[in-house]
């Protein structure tokens, strides 16, 4: 910031957008309005490096102290200091986005003190060896430097995630009626990470169970849920009240959502749909119904875990390391092959399956369908022992998820889905017997690479939730009988 002897202004420079050019009049109210007087001279500020687009309200407290120095105000000069903030007209501070991955950056880059707006305080406390002090008015700053210290936000975050891990979840397992084989697909999908779809008549429970998915998958790492309070912090969606996400994300989406709002991007690109459901679930009820480019535009990330965009000649690499879960009707009105209520023709029915296209299929681990839901079944008390729950699942889940963090400790890779050619080879060795029944399905299944890859991961899960060192035959067959991808030709 630099004042001089001219006509009254002031002008921001280094290629702001709006809400940056309109820090102009915020700063301006601001600092009269908290007691200081504003320059009479021009006041020029320099926002460098100038080639790049400067975005957002995050620029306001630092300009008002900038301006503040040069009026004489006791601000020591500090290159290990950083200042972040919106600011009201009346010189309150303002929370704003994205304050945990802009904290990491500036330790980064050797900073160890940040003033913040105190609404962030806790969510940039998250970032350790870092001096965090919240501040409420701008007089605070001027303050903090004589008679009034600001005191600085501490938060021990394992301590916290710990405390704070969700194990109330309104959706159990109990409460699905039948559906036996179902669940055990969605306990290993939940295990593994595999992408699951299902396909069944309405009312058989299929968008029940996937809201029920949340309650049995792992709880997070610390690492984790740092990574996702950042996407989350970008966003605008994270609660300052919680600071840290502490569960996984389970986000479900409508079938008349744009493709920017999935995949992500726009005019000023964001993160879409499948990064805000890194590290969890995204859901897709009625599937059929999504617009072909948008399924199609899924194939990319289920493969590299991540979307990369680029906008207005810069590119935009947001993570997506989610698990894709998908619901569908088997036709149009939803009741084939019961064709005493469906009177769908065969093409008809060929059409409304060939909405997802085969290489959209090939990339879900598991297709299974849903039984139809009988009267007895729906009276039929849940107490009984025979009815699994969300809790014995989970047991489950985390019997197979300890197995996984042994087998890829030190590795890049958590679960059994994430698995390359070469980590395949190592972990996924076979039997003579069963090196025998994978070559027949192989042959007579007319698998792809990826299937045959797709039905080994799942046949490793299971494996790991029955305790198996080595996978056995019937784990490559149970992992088979979870993999229905429709055939051509519909009888």
């Amino acid at each position: 910031v630099d004042v001089t002897n001219s006509l009254p202004g002031m002008s921001i420079v280094g290629l702001p957008d709006n809400a940056v050019s309109e820090a102009r009049e915020r700063v301006h109210s601001a600092i009269k309005n908290s007691g200081y007087t504003f320059p009479t001279g021009k006041v020029i500020v320099n926002l460098a490096p100038a080639d790049i687009r400067k975005e957002g309200t995050n620029y306001d407290l630092p300009i008002a102290v900038g301006i503040l120095k040069e009026q004489g105000i006791d601000i020591p000069d500090d290159n290990n200091t950083a200042f972040l903030g919106e600011l009201s007209l009346d010189g309150n501070l303002r929370k704003v986005n994205g304050i945990l991955p802009l904290v990491s950056g500036l330790k980064e880059n050797g900073i160890t003190t940040v003033f913040v707006p105190e609404e962030n305080a806790r969510e940039a406390a998250l970032v350790k060896d870092m001096v965090i002090l919240g501040v409420k008015h701008l007089a605070d700053i001027a303050g903090h430097y004589t008679e009034n210290p600001i005191k600085p936000t501490v938060i021990d975050i394992n301590e916290y995630l710990a405390r704070n891990a969700n194990t109330d979840f309104s959706h159990d397992f109990k409460d699905v009626k039948g559906q036996v084989k179902a669940k055990k697909a969605l306990e290993i999908a939940a295990a593994g990470g595999h992408n699951i779809l299902m396909s069944g008549s309405p009312g058989s429970g299929k968008t029940l169970m996937a809201k029920c998915l949340a309650s049995i998958l792992p709880p997070l790492e610390l690492k984790e849920a740092l990574e996702l309070t950042k996407i989350y912090s970008v966003s605008g969606l994270l609660s300052p009240d919680e600071p840290l996400m502490t569960k996984r994300p389970y986000r479900s989406v409508h079938h008349t959502a744009s493709s920017n709002s999935i995949i992500g991007g726009g005019s000023n690109p964001k993160p879409g749909e499948i990064t805000l459901a890194h590290r969890g679930v995204l859901f897709l009820d009625e599937m059929t119904e999504f617009k072909p480019e948008i399924l199609e535009g899924l194939r990319q990330p289920l493969e590299d875990k991540d979307i990369t965009i680029v906008r207005m000649g810069r590119t935009y690499t947001y993570p997506a390391d989610f698990m894709l879960v998908g619901a569908m009707n088997p036709c149009k009105c939803g009741y084939y092959p019961d064709r005493s209520r469906c009177n769908c023709s065969e093409q008809d029915i060929k059409r409304y399956i060939g909405k997802i296209s085969m290489p959209l299929w090939d990339r879900f681990d598991m297709c299974i369908k849903t039984d139809e839901i009988g009267y007895e079944q729906i009276r039929c008390s849940s107490d009984n022992g025979n009815v699994p729950d969300s809790e014995s699942m989970k047991q489950a889940v985390m019997r197979a998820r300890f197995a996984q963090l042994k087998r890829f400790n030190g590795m890049n890779i958590k679960y059994n889905s994430q698995m390359s050619t070469g980590d395949m080879k190592r972990f996924c060795r076979l039997g003579e017997e069963e090196e025998k029944l994978i070559k027949r399905i192989f042959a007579k299944k007319r698998l792809t690479a990826r299937g045959y890859s797709k039905i080994l991961k799942t046949a490793r899960t299971i494996a790991d939730i029955d305790g198996n060192v080595n996978i056995t035959t019937a784990n490559i067959s149970e992992a088979f009988y979870y993999r229905g991808i429709p055939e051509v030709t519909i009888h």
